[in-house]
């Protein structure tokens, strides 16, 4: 007897149970039967736009299609009859005659594709030859399953141009059968609504509304509506022709702190693409750009590091592994505690972190270890990591009731977080946001918040005020516009059953910025609300979690605590030094000389006027080969075995997808042979399991990673982190020699030290740096067009970047996104303009 959520049903004489609300495609599927399908895909709902995927069904009129029809009790099916079979011909003759296809129909297309050696360079797709996708087109496969021998329709070939303006793919509609899958992406998965239908009949093509560039209608390049294409219409432009990949790997993206898994393609030795894993917990199978385009071109690059070398007089001497691990052997063993230092990357596997201190407290007999995400938060970094430890998980988001933004942009390096808040929108949430510019979330905002920048930190002290329990406060003295947002969000704040604050980047580098955080934490005590905030580094947490700074040993325990020291001491087999005041590498200077500066997977200018002797170990080189002492080569995060801490405090797999280039090894393995060589004990790991393990009896929440539920763990660290080192400025105001404020964010579109910009050539297109964004008017009133070089003075400040006139920038405030190390101080600051050279 069928249970009451199934129905019996018989599809090709097979008398099946199946579950209902199932339709006949699905059912086929599941069972292993074929039906032809170009239109349907798993992720979208049902369409029946291309009707191959017609059957016929007892008692039903015509020919329906499988993917529309939910299977009804006693239903009976057929999917394959010569009635079937030849309308199904007769429909992929008619797609096919719009669509350039002689390699699909000719006899002798195998003996083709395995003798030809034509370089494929055709500008326009001419046949499958000389397609992208070929032997990768479901159209090709479903051409080859129905035996089609040749197309009884005349055929059109449309003409369009190639389209090759916009960064990390082409499209060629001239290969579009207009399934729609694409659309249906952008609009109901991505719902980002950039792609639909124009025109009709035979003009019909696909793109943004009133022929605009994707840039210019607001296209996040995720990338989702290329993987859905059927056809080599929409293709990568990096990979185009790399072919189909032997095999795939999924592991965690490395560009953010989200923690999105991706599937990497692999053919041979090198990565070839990425693509969206199917993941339920954090990006449900949507990746951003950084995670969709970037990753091959970033690992592939042709300077990558293969072997260890020392530099003298900028001259390279290419050294084996021995003699480079005992020349920086040699190094550390003269070297004193007190006259040593280690930046690490928070962008490193945890198990890198876990070696790297664990050799600076053993055989450094120091403390002196630090990453570059503190000069990164700088005067907010505690603040942030207290933000961080009441992150909620990104799936929140869906049960709010009212979210409010505070300076968060998605559009491109967090765009799956913008894909969570157009869905809480269609939830019925109310989103409202405060950002001084223009960005991705005032189009779907209920109420935009622009307040003059570097007034941020009031507007916020008055949503305070307004949404404490006492009733009665007014909003200060912000302007009639400004007044009565505020007033509004208050209310929806107030009112919200479920509310949540996304924290974003954009106020990170004010001066205020750790006012300004604690602000949003007592806004959310207030309110109730939920935070949840993304941090622009892939393992922020976990290099607290292993205690990658000074104040902190592994599990987040303060290093001044002597019973915590002595219990990590025990474990390691030596006694721990005490530990001094808190040290970072903000405090290295020319005056502050270090004796050797060992580098880990950060980039560093000017490393001599900083030490006597740096260790510089990356997937790059430096900029300038006298930067660096001894040249270490290491793997990438495609490379290697290991795990991050997510900002949900997720312990998260990656692995290792293909081998490291030339010689360079994982960055524990190095350090690991530097100890040795010092005849330090401990260092003798064989894998990444031997040190989960160790930091498994320091590191409770590491003995459950084996189980592979990835859940969240809770963030328990001690000690306040000391700040950056930087003298406090009083606020300045506009005045008659300086009528602009200029504010500054960092471009945070980085992996270990390296921009994305100098190794990926679509981010070079796509991300805005160094550069400072004008008001139109006040270009115009200097003489200023887009790309000339602006002079902005201030008191005791001058600097030249190139100008981007930006519809939406408050008049008379200038906005520079700066490479990291470039920030000023006070932020914003008070500055004149003029073109340069005039």
């Amino acid at each position: 007897m069928n249970s009451p959520h199934e129905v019996t049903i018989n599809i090709d004489n097979r008398t099946l149970a199946v579950p209902k609300g199932l339709t006949i495609l699905e059912v086929a599927r599941r069972n292993e039967i074929y039906i032809p399908t170009l239109c349907a895909h798993k992720d979208l709902t049902p369409f029946g736009g291309c009707r191959m995927c017609i059957v016929e069904v007892e008692k039903m009129r015509g020919l329906p299609t499988a993917c529309t029809t939910p299977v009804e009790e006693g239903m009976v099916i057929r999917t394959e009859t010569a009635q079937v079979h030849a309308v199904r011909l007769e429909i992929l003759q008619l797609i096919l005659s719009e669509h350039t296809s002689s390699c699909l129909i000719c006899d002798e297309k195998e003996e083709c594709k395995r003798f030809s050696t034509t370089i494929r360079k055709a500008g326009v797709t001419t046949g499958c030859r000389y397609c992208p996708n070929d032997s990768q087109c479901e159209l090709q496969l479903v051409a080859d399953k129905m035996g089609l021998k040749e197309i009884g329709y005349p055929i059109y070939y449309r003409n369009l141009p190639v389209e090759k303006d916009d960064p990390f793919f082409d499209r060629d509609y001239n290969l579009c059968i207009l399934c729609g899958r694409c659309v249906r992406m952008c609009q109901d998965v991505r719902t980002a609504g950039t792609l639909a239908f124009a025109q009709r009949g035979r003009q019909t093509i696909i793109g943004p509304a009133f022929h605009r560039s994707h840039i210019d209608a607001g296209c996040e390049f995720c990338g989702a509506c290329v993987s859905v294409c059927p056809t080599g219409a929409l293709s990568e432009r990096a990979g185009k022709w790399e072919g189909k990949p032997d095999r795939e790997e999924t592991t965690t993206c490395a560009l953010c702190g989200i923690g999105c898994q991706t599937r990497l393609q692999v053919k041979g030795q090198r990565v070839i693409g990425s693509l969206p894993a199917e993941d339920p917990l954090i990006n449900h199978g949507q990746l951003c750009v950084k995670g969709r385009f970037c990753i091959p071109e970033l690992v592939n690059g042709y300077q990558r590091l293969v072997r260890p070398f020392r530099t003298e007089n900028s001259t390279q001497a290419m050294l084996s592994w021995e003699e480079a691990v005992e020349l920086a052997a040699k190094r550390l063993e003269a070297c004193a505690p007190d006259e040593f230092g280690m930046l690490i990357s928070p962008d490193c596997c945890t198990e890198d972190l876990y070696v790297a201190q664990k050799f600076v407290r053993t055989a450094m007999r120091s403390h002196r270890i630090d990453t570059s995400a503190r000069s990164f938060y700088g005067s907010a970094f505690d603040s942030y990591l207290r933000i961080l430890k009441k992150s909620q998980p990104l799936a929140e988001l869906k049960n709010a009731s009212v979210i409010l933004c505070l300076g968060f942009d998605g559009r491109f390096g967090a765009s799956v977080v913008g894909v969570e808040l157009r869905k809480a929108t269609r939830n019925g949430a109310k989103v409202v946001t405060m950002h001084p510019r223009d960005h991705s979330v005032s189009v779907l905002s209920e109420r935009w918040i622009q307040p003059i920048p570097g007034m941020e930190l009031e507007s916020l002290r008055t949503l305070v005020d307004l949404t404490r329990a006492e009733a009665g406060a007014v909003a200060g003295s912000a302007n009639g516009e400004l007044r009565a947002g505020l007033s509004e969000t208050a209310s929806l704040l107030r009112a919200a059953p479920a509310a949540a604050l996304l924290v974003g980047s954009e106020f990170l580098k004010y001066d205020a910025a750790a006012e300004i955080l604690a602000t949003i934490e007592q806004l959310a005590l207030n309110t109730g609300a939920g935070i949840v905030a993304v941090p622009a580094h892939s393992n922020l947490l976990g290099t607290i979690m292993m205690g990658a700074y000074a104040e902190f040993l592994p599990g987040g325990m303060s290093s001044s605590d002597e019973a915590r020291r002595l219990e990590v001491g025990r474990q390691w087999g030596v006694n721990l030094a005490e530990s001094s005041s808190p040290w970072h590498a903000g405090s290295i200077s020319a005056k502050n000389k270090l004796k050797v500066l060992y580098v880990v997977g950060e980039v560093i200018t000017n490393l001599h006027s900083l030490c006597e002797f740096s260790i510089f170990q990356n997937i790059y080189p430096p900029e300038f080969l006298k930067d660096a002492d001894l040249v270490l080569p290491a793997a990438a995060f495609s490379e290697v075995e290991g795990t991050f801490f997510n900002f949900e405090g997720r312990v998260q797999r990656v692995a290792r997808a293909v081998a490291p280039p030339g010689e360079a090894l994982p960055d524990w393995q190095i350090i690991c042979r530097i100890a040795r060589k010092m005849r330090v004990p401990g260092f003798d790991f064989a894998s990444v399991a031997d040190i989960r393990d160790e930091i498994a009896t320091l590191v409770p929440e590491f003995a459950e990673f084996k189980n592979g539920s990835r859940e969240r763990y809770p963030m328990r660290f001690g000690p306040a982190m000391q700040a950056a080192a930087h003298e406090p400025v009083s606020r300045r105001n506009r005045n008659g020699s300086f009528p602009c404020m200029l504010s500054a964010s960092v471009a945070d579109h980085s992996y270990r030290g390296f921009r994305l910009t100098a190794f990926v050539g679509g981010a070079k297109e796509l991300f805005s740096e160094g550069v400072a964004l004008i008001n139109a008017r006040d270009a115009e009133n200097a003489g200023i067009s887009t790309g000339d070089s602006m002079v902005l003075t201030g008191d005791d400040f001058e600097r030249i970047l190139p100008a981007q006139i930006l519809e939406g920038q408050p008049e008379g405030f200038i906005h520079a996104v700066l490479h990291p190390g470039e920030m000023f101080n006070p932020n914003p600051l008070p500055v004149r303009i003029r073109k340069s050279d005039v």
